[in-house]
């Protein structure tokens, strides 16, 4: 297939909203599973020789805590040690730089936190990490082996992050009721958010990944009110920081958030994600703002991919490139792509992906 443009330019030019010669392409698959068995079954062995295979407009690059999402991100440095363990039970156990641990199934594909340090630490008493600066190095030489890609860089996501740090049930009370250690809490974590998004732009990353899950499936985890409180200036903030040196923010947010889209325009979201079908109609979207916002994502994780036949993957993929493109929208799965979810179905969606996405 001749082409107009490589795979950085058509990315660019689909988040700006202008012509392209090919709907852009991303994935986000689960690792171990079902990544592993996916390159088994289409005998490649090598991750970047995958993302050739279905032709992934993105950097084929493993993010360090996903496999199979196309990011690269910088490390951290100081706060508390990266251990994993074992409680009195067996179980397994992780805790990260804040502090955070998390426990996790027998299987080890699911995980939710169990000890939140800001519930027993004060914000001016906690051992915050840092950005390691040295680790932008890898971040050049990826952007300079990948020119001809659209490379993500992944900025710390404070929210969510302050949401492990306190617990959900927590974290809501405290904002409910001003109490001011979420504030202080937010803005130690932003600050590392802005140190990275700097250092990415030092490294010319085309996006910056950023954003929060604000929504539920059919209602928002907070207020708008609230999240326009707490986190519209800091996001505008970050926006503005992308900006300052052309790249472009990408956001994402799971659930139902269409009363803050507008919001999101207002502050200079680049790129929404993932656009869940589930939870809003990816069609209806488009119409009411697709001339002020660019999507990524839609193609269902939650019930086409897993419990679709082929011929079902076939009809979404072709219904999404014609309600969302021409131009304005990258396709790629809702989520990620769970252990289970049937290979032919996979591999169907970027066969039709394929036949599809030609702009005539």
């Amino acid at each position: 297939m001749g082409t107009k443009y490589n795979s950085r330019e058509r990315c660019i030019r689909a988040i700006k909203r202008e012509e392209v010669d090919l709907i852009p392409l991303n994935i986000w698959i689960d690792a171990p599973e079902p990544l592993k068995s996916l390159m088994g079954h289409l005998g490649i062995k090598e991750y970047e020789k995958l993302m050739s295979h279905f032709n992934i407009d993105y950097a084929p690059i493993y993010y360090q805590n996903s496999p199979g999402l196309n990011m690269v991100n910088l490390d951290l440095k100081g706060g508390f040690k990266e251990e994993r363990f074992k409680d009195k039970k067996g179980k397994i156990l992780f805790r990260n730089r804040f502090g955070v641990v998390s426990a996790f199934s027998s299987d080890g594909r699911t995980s939710m936190y169990v000890d939140h340090p800001l519930q027993k630490i004060e914000v001016d008493d906690f051992p915050w990490p840092y950005v390691d600066e040295d680790s932008i190095n890898k971040v050049l030489k990826l952007r300079k082996k990948y020119e001809d890609f659209c490379l993500m860089g992944f900025s710390l996501q404070a929210f969510e992050t302050a949401c492990a740090l306190f617990g959900y049930n927590e974290i809501f009370k405290r904002m409910f009721l001003k109490d001011k250690s979420v504030e202080k809490a937010l803005d130690r974590l932003f600050e590392i958010t802005y140190t990275m998004v700097n250092l990415f732009l030092e490294a010319e990353v085309d996006e910056v990944y950023n954003g929060d899950d604000a929504g539920a499936e059919h209602t928002m985890l907070l207020s708008p009110k609230m999240w326009r409180e707490y986190l519209k200036p800091r996001y505008k903030k970050l926006a503005n920081l992308v900006h300052s040196k052309g790249a472009f923010l990408h956001f994402h947010s799971d659930g139902w958030i269409e009363p803050i889209i507008p919001d999101l325009i207002e502050v200079g979201v680049d790129v929404l994600e993932p656009l869940q079908p589930e939870t809003m109609n990816p069609k209806k979207i488009k119409q009411k703002y697709g001339d002020e916002i660019s999507f990524e994502g839609a193609i269902s994780i939650q019930r086409t991919l897993p419990f679709g036949t082929p011929e079902d993957v076939e009809r979404e993929v072709k219904m999404r490139i014609k309600d969302l493109g021409p131009t304005g929208y990258i396709l790629r799965p809702s989520h990620t792509i769970l252990g289970g979810t049937p290979l032919e179905n996979i591999i169907k969606m970027y066969e039709a992906a394929q036949k599809y996405r030609k702009v005539s």
